[in-house]
């Protein structure tokens, strides 16, 4: 029995995709061109074109067509969608939770294929491409600079090829993206040191240019301008390099800055740093002073490292803990929705929790 006509079209096609005729992000011919080449009604080139669709060789973008997100290279996940996943880094206190999360989100019928930059945004370029060149139909994506955006990316939004952002608002790019609200969480930690007497504070952040840090530093404004509080610039500290991937600095030289920046400023008693490793570095500072944490110094900060049960003498900050299985999770199911809706932009912004801890006491 001879084969349906969409069925031969859809196989010719399928072939041409897989041999690289068509490669990823390409475009095939149109309903109508494939009508005329093949001698055939546009109903039946739309059934061979829908085939392929469910297949997950291409996707149907609206005023676009038919774009190749798959050539089925990797055979040992054929029956399953192919995404992509670029993070900076991940560590005990950030991201490893996230990448579990991503990882185990329906893994029955995702792969996921993971690169890491190291900060690097030439390699987060090449990584992007190596992705495409494998056929991932998506991708999430840690980015490197909030300010400076790889040229693949801006391709690749420009295609309305599904990617969701991580932990970054971007939101001068029409891009989905999922994050912590940074900005509540900073006010809120800066509002729990006013209610312990704390009026003079110190903000001590990184030099890394993203989005992230920003919203914190402008949560901590906005907390001393709702409670009517003097703040000047003096008071926020943004050299810290050592902890940015990929850095050259020396860590102990970051100690030596923060050590000046405190003698700088006699009032600050307490201190807000903007990731876990910035309050280890400002903790070593003022012991180097031959002051304590709480009782010469309070500090709080975002993130944290699980403690191990068994340490009984652990030195837990008061901290920001952002819900990152859910990030992951959020993520994962933002970028399904964007595969299927490709002119879908959202933003999701998750909620956090203030986890008191030994390094704050009242004045």
């Amino acid at each position: 029995m001879n084969k349906p006509l969409y069925q031969m079209i859809y196989n010719e096609l399928k072939q041409q995709i897989e041999s690289g005729k068509y490669g990823i992000n390409e475009l095939l011919p149109t309903e109508k061109e494939l009508s005329s080449t093949y001698q055939v009604s546009t109903i039946t080139t739309k059934k061979a074109l829908d085939l392929l669709k469910e297949e997950g060789y291409i996707v149907r973008k609206p005023r676009k067509g038919s774009v190749v997100i798959s050539n089925r290279k990797n055979e040992a996940n054929f029956n399953k969608m192919i995404i992509g996943l670029v993070i900076t880094n991940f560590s005990d206190f950030f991201g490893t939770e996230i990448l579990r999360s991503i990882l185990n989100y329906e893994a029955d019928k995702l792969h996921v294929m993971v690169k890491i930059t190291y900060g690097d945004i030439k390699k987060e370029n090449e990584f992007i491409q190596e992705l495409m060149d494998s056929g991932i139909q998506g991708l999430i994506l840690l980015p490197t600079s909030s300010e400076y955006t790889s040229p693949k990316i801006l391709e690749l939004i420009a295609q309305d090829f599904p990617i969701v952002v991580i932990d970054r608002l971007m939101d001068q790019l029409p891009v989905c993206s999922v994050q912590t609200d940074s900005f509540s969480a900073s006010k809120e930690l800066i509002n729990y040191l006013f209610d312990k007497n704390h009026h003079k504070i110190g903000l001590i952040t990184s030099d890394s240019h993203v989005s992230t840090i920003d919203e914190r530093i402008d949560g901590f404004l906005a907390a001393h301008v709702d409670a009517n509080r003097a703040v000047s610039q003096k008071q926020i500290f943004s050299v810290i390099d050592s902890v940015v991937p990929g850095s050259s600095r020396n860590i102990s030289e970051d100690v030596d800055l923060i050590v000046a920046f405190l003698q700088q400023n006699p009032t600050i008693t307490a201190l807000f740093a903007t990731e876990y490793n910035i309050a280890l570095l400002a903790k070593s500072a003022i012991e180097r002073l031959a002051k304590t944490v709480p009782n010469d110094y309070s500090i709080v900060c975002f993130d944290h490292p699980t403690i191990n049960l068994f340490d009984l003498n652990a030195f837990i900050f008061t901290h920001i803990e952002q819900d990152q299985a859910a990030i992951g999770e959020e993520a994962v199911k933002l970028l399904l929705k964007k595969i299927n809706e490709p002119a879908l932009i959202e933003k999701v912004n998750l909620g956090y929790r203030l986890i008191e801890g030994d390094s704050v006491t009242r004045i």
